[in-house]
């Protein structure tokens, strides 16, 4: 079989339906994931694993206690599959294909329509790594070598990062201005600053080389 290759995507799935089918371990890191991110969660499983009962008893996801029915993946924005039948995966993954939306089978990449790197976060920051399912066990090495390395000053670049986008679209009318003021701020001494924990220092020099871009 040709390796596939996978577009990198972040998805929004704030107050989005997104089912996962299965109630064991696998199952509940999954969901626990998609709640982080905003989505409502819906679980299709016969049994839970105690905490995953519990967030169906605390209305944190919604629960249908019975097996797969097709019929489940209706109005779903992306399905996930992590059972321990095959059979069942397999259903899922048909289902999910016949409607058009995105599933995850887990540990059987050929029933999947997506797959989902490994990834760490800190503050807005999101660093995702995937191997095209070839190894999720180096994926996971990388993730938390980039763990190690990812300090606060990175979290506090994102923030006045984000902070700058509005002031920098006033000014600079075109995206390739922006990309070129952008490109300075990360790589001269608002970071520098930033580094040093003087954050209010790396803001009034960011937004002194925003007027210096704006008058070049």
């Amino acid at each position: 079989m040709s390796h596939r290759h996978y577009y990198p995507l972040f998805a929004d799935l704030s107050g989005r339906r997104c089912v996962v089918v299965g109630g064991g371990a696998v199952a509940h890191r999954k969901v626990t994931a998609l709640i982080r991110c905003g989505a409502q969660v819906v679980v299709i499983s016969p049994t839970l694993t105690a905490r995953l009962a519990a967030m169906a008893a605390a209305g944190r996801v919604q629960l249908a206690a019975r097996s797969f029915q097709p019929s489940d993946v209706r109005n779903a924005w992306l399905v996930i599959a992590a059972t321990s039948d095959p059979a069942v995966n397999a259903q899922v993954s048909a289902a999910a294909a016949k409607a058009r939306i995105f599933a995850n089978v887990v540990d059987d990449q050929p029933l999947c329509s997506f797959i989902a790197p490994s990834w760490v976060r800190r503050g807005a920051l999101t660093i995702a790594v995937s191997t095209g399912g070839a190894s999720p066990t180096l994926a996971k090495r990388l993730r938390r070598e980039l763990a190690q390395r990812l300090g606060p000053r990175y979290t506090h670049m994102v923030r006045l990062l984000g902070g700058l986008r509005q002031p920098a679209k006033r000014v600079l009318p075109t995206y390739q201005q922006r990309q070129r003021y952008f490109d300075d701020v990360v790589s001269g001494k608002v970071f520098t600053l930033v580094q040093s924990g003087d954050l209010r220092g790396a803001r009034r020099e960011a937004l002194e080389l925003l007027n210096r871009h704006q008058g070049s």
